[in-house]
């Protein structure tokens, strides 16, 4: 990977995701900070990336994504080709945790869970 790079990354308004992008947007990439609902309650995580990269060599974008839905998948890989004209990396870190007792979950429960950690990362990708 290299500073000019064009970099989406799943699920940056914490943790893993947050780090990796404060990371490479210090080193100069172009970074698409994808979270869900970024304008409501991830407006802080978002706002903090904003401000962080106004410091930094590299440049952050903001964008919506939530990858339990294709539609969203496809707009916002979309959304970088048409601003930045290509996509080289994606970091596929968003993902889900449920804690206690597996016997416990719900059908629905593992279901979501699958389909966000599995499928989530299936569904991010640059167009053929």
């Amino acid at each position: 990977m290299s500073a000019a790079d064009t970099v989406l990354i799943t699920g940056t308004s914490t943790g893993i995701g947050r780090a990796t992008a404060e990371t490479l947007i210090s080193a100069g990439c172009t970074v698409h900070a994808t979270m869900r609902d970024p304008e409501g309650r991830n407006a802080r995580a978002a706002a903090e990336l904003e401000a962080f990269a106004a410091s930094q060599p590299g440049t952050v974008r903001i964008t919506h994504l939530d990858v339990a839905s294709q539609a969203s998948a496809d707009a916002a890989v979309q959304r970088v080709i048409d601003e930045v004209g290509r996509l080289d990396v994606v970091v596929h870190n968003a993902g889900h945790l449920f804690i206690g007792y597996t016997e416990a979950f719900t059908e629905d429960d593992l279901t979501h869970l699958l389909d966000v950690n599995t499928v989530g990362a299936h569904r991010v990708r640059p167009p053929s």
